[in-house]
């Protein structure tokens, strides 16, 4: 009965985190912009839908970046700056992981949003060539409607 009792217990905190996380992941979704102020204003616009991300990303006045795939780790054919690239993305909790091929360059991102919702960091660790990782940090853009 014991080891009833605790299967019933843990499958009712895997179901709590499970919804927790599903809450979580859809924070996300939003237009992020980049807080600090040097060099070109960087904007990501993410949007969820079921198994799949759509981002944009624009750097000053030139959109780099549009292309939608799926959250379930399958490869992506899209074009990047106007370079082909090879994108998979998957969640590890509430972050989404998102792994680039260009050519024989591999990056990862990984795209987690603080508790609060208002706040993103991007971390983005350079696999081939090697290189130093770097996090960015964004902050939710205001929307005209919340503006008012």
């Amino acid at each position: 009965m014991k080891i009833v009792m605790a299967a019933i217990i843990a499958l009712a905190f895997a179901g709590g985190a499970a919804g927790d996380q599903v809450e979580d992941r859809a924070k996300l979704s939003g237009t992020w912009q980049i807080e600090n102020g040097s060099g070109k204003p960087v904007t990501w616009v993410i949007e969820q839908k079921a198994d799949v991300a759509h981002f944009t990303n624009t750097e000053g006045d030139q959109k780099s970046a549009d292309f939608e795939c799926s959250t379930k780790g399958k490869e992506c054919k899209v074009a990047e700056s106007g370079k082909e690239a090879k994108i998979s993305m998957w969640y590890n909790g509430a972050s989404l992981v998102q792994i680039e091929t260009k050519g024989s360059d591999v990056t990862k991102r990984k795209f987690s949003v603080e508790a609060e919702g208002d706040k993103m960091s991007v971390e983005i660790t350079p696999i081939e060539p090697s290189g130093k990782p770097e996090t960015l940090h964004f902050k939710r853009a205001q929307t005209a409607t919340a503006q008012k």
